[in-house]
């Protein structure tokens, strides 16, 4: 009786500790279409919860996360990847504009629409109305490009990640091109009409007026970029 009391509990033992290999061959599978995940989307959602009143860091990392949002452990680390993949933050972790936007009441429902494209964009090219499809459409289209069954978890965790980011979308967005165009420097060229089109000497004198709107960015380097342009191509 001891001996086979003994077997059971190894095999058990061997049970559970086969359950952790098993896992990760299920998130090692290779799924078509890129489409993003995080087996703990509440803990995803909560963190996009906590950035907005929170202080914005240097770099988004582990450190922040547990310091300032309180959200360590695990399930916190897919976190900076999937912001990443939103462009809110830079590949060395430095929050972006598009982050800074999220933080703002009347930016946010916009830059959660802008990153929850950068992020599904297979899932935009099938529909580009997709965040307002209902549950079902969304798996639909998670099942049409993946090619999984509709039951395996992993579609459930593709969209759960899915619907906590775009829960932040609310009323009328843009697409991405038409926001980009909008933040894009123009440049009215406006003919002084009282020194416009007049010969002197047989030459034609042309006077500009020229009114520059500056896209918002915090980066400099935009502006560097603007104005050495400027001064490359119109003030010579």
């Amino acid at each position: 009786m001891a001996n086979n009391s003994g077997e059971q509990a190894a095999a058990a033992a061997g049970d559970r500790a086969a359950q952790p290999s098993l896992t990760a061959d299920r998130e090692r599978r290779e799924i078509k279409g890129g489409i993003p995940y995080t087996t703990s989307p509440g803990v995803f959602k909560k963190a996009l919860e906590l950035i907005i009143p929170a202080e914005r860091p240097d770099k988004f990392g582990a450190n922040y996360m547990e310091t300032i949002l309180k959200l360590s452990g695990g399930s916190a680390r897919s976190v900076p990847p999937l912001l990443k993949k939103m462009q809110f933050i830079g590949a060395d972790g430095a929050p972006t504009l598009l982050y800074s936007k999220f933080k703002t009441d009347g930016g946010r429902s916009q830059a959660a629409y802008e990153g929850i494209k950068h992020a599904f964009s297979e899932l935009f090219r099938r529909n580009e109305y997709i965040h307002k499809a209902d549950e079902g459409g969304v798996k639909d289209t998670i099942v049409e490009i993946t090619g999984l069954k509709r039951s395996d978890p992993i579609v459930r965790l593709m969209y759960q990640t899915f619907d906590a980011l775009r829960g932040f979308i609310h009323g009328d967005v843009s697409s991405v091109s038409e926001q980009s165009n909008a933040n894009s420097p123009t440049i009215d060229h406006n003919i002084s009409p009282g020194a416009s089109s007049r010969l002197s000497g047989g030459t034609l004198g042309i006077s500009y007026n020229i009114n520059i709107v500056l896209p918002e960015t915090e980066n400099i380097a935009v502006f560097n970029a603007i104005f050495r342009s400027l001064n490359e191509n119109l003030l010579k």
